[in-house]
This record gives C-alpha cells, structure tokens and sequence, in this order.
C-alpha cells in the first residue's frame, strides 16, 4: 500500500487493486486542485465546496459521501458521522491488504465515546488534521493520537506554501508529539513492516 499527500486534506491511497482519492480541495484554498484517476473518491462533506473539487478527478469511479459500509476493489470503506457543532461530518475506516487507516478528514471536534474508539478495533494509520481554527488543534490532535494510539500518524490540514487559510503550523504538532517526525514523499507500506510498539509521526511532501 502506498500513501501519498495531495495537501490539505486530500490523500492519494493506492492498493493492489485500487486507487482511492480522499476529499479534493477546491482553487479557493489558494493550493492547485488535486487532478487525477480513481477508482474510489471519499468525501466527508460532500456539500463543502472546499473539500469536494471533484472536476479534476477522472476515471470511472464510485464515490463514498455517506455513513455506511462500501466494499469496491478489495477495499472497505467504513464511514462514520461525527457531530460537529451544528452538521455532521463523516470520518473514514479505510482498509485493505490488512491495513487499517482511520482519517479523521477535517473534524474540529473528536467526539468519540471510549466504546466508539473501542470498536474502531486496532488502527495501523491515523491521518489526522492539526492546523487548529476550523480544525482539531494541535494539542487536541495529540490527545487524539494518544487515544487511538496507532503505530503511523499522518498529519494534515496545516499552514503550507500558497494555502490561504487560516492554519496553524505543523511544527507545533510536532512539538506536541514529542519533536520526532520522518519525512517521506510518499509511504509505502505492507502490515509486516508496522512497528509493534509506539508511533510514528511521519510527514507526507505534498504532491506539486
């Protein structure tokens, strides 16, 4: 499996079978829209013209805007509702070849009851946003980690080059989570290769 950033809060999955392309952030952002092919397209709120830029996103697709459990291509889908102050946002379980990534998409509130998080079961990859103001800030998204503690976090929505939005920067996630982090252009990963204890805090080049 191979992970990739589009920045934002737009990810570029790829499996054996599939490619799988979350959440497409609009020109608005200031950031060039992703563009690409997909057999999967993940939206978390498919209504929120910054995060569903679909234009650029090509290929026959089947596209995931709700709560609910989609199997296409070797990959599960599970999608979530989270309450956020007054709408729903979805939140995604995404697994396959033995993997099992949780994206917190653009949540601002991780509202999950102790059973809920139970139930998520074992998570290999959080990707989780951190950039603050409309999002979970960087202190929360610790907390967050710390909660699910999975062996990879992946952090996303952060202040970067071009982006207007107001966003904090990543560093202060990394402070957070204890100054360590790996940078990589892109994660390529199989279950065999996940550390047993700990986690990771990686950071994904965006993809230009």
């Amino acid at each position: 499996m191979q992970l990739q950033y589009f920045g934002l809060s737009s990810f570029k999955i790829t499996t054996k079978e599939a490619t799988l392309i979350t959440d497409p952030f609009h020109k608005d952002s200031g950031l060039l829209p992703p563009r690409g092919g997909t057999d999967i397209l993940v939206l978390a709120e498919k209504n929120k013209k910054l995060y569903s830029a679909v234009s650029g996103i090509s290929g026959e697709r089947f596209d995931v805007t709700d709560p609910g459990e989609y199997d296409i291509k070797g990959v599960t889908v599970t999608g979530i509702p989270l309450k956020q102050e007054n709408r729903y946002i979805t939140v995604f379980l995404i697994e396959s070849e033995d993997i099992r990534i949780l994206n917190l998409t653009h949540i601002k509130e991780f509202n999950m009851k102790e059973d809920e998080v139970e139930a998520l079961g074992d998570i290999d990859i959080l990707i989780v946003p951190v950039g603050g103001n409309t999002v979970l800030s960087a202190s929360q998204a610790a907390k967050v980690v710390n909660e699910i503690e999975p062996k990879i976090v992946i952090p996303s929505h952060y202040k970067m080059k071009d982006l207007i939005l107001d966003l904090d920067s990543l560093e202060k996630f990394i402070k957070e989570m204890g100054g360590k982090k790996e940078d990589m252009e892109k994660l390529s990963i199989k279950k065999k290769e996940l550390q047993e204890e700990g986690t990771k805090v990686v950071v994904l080049e965006p993809l230009r």
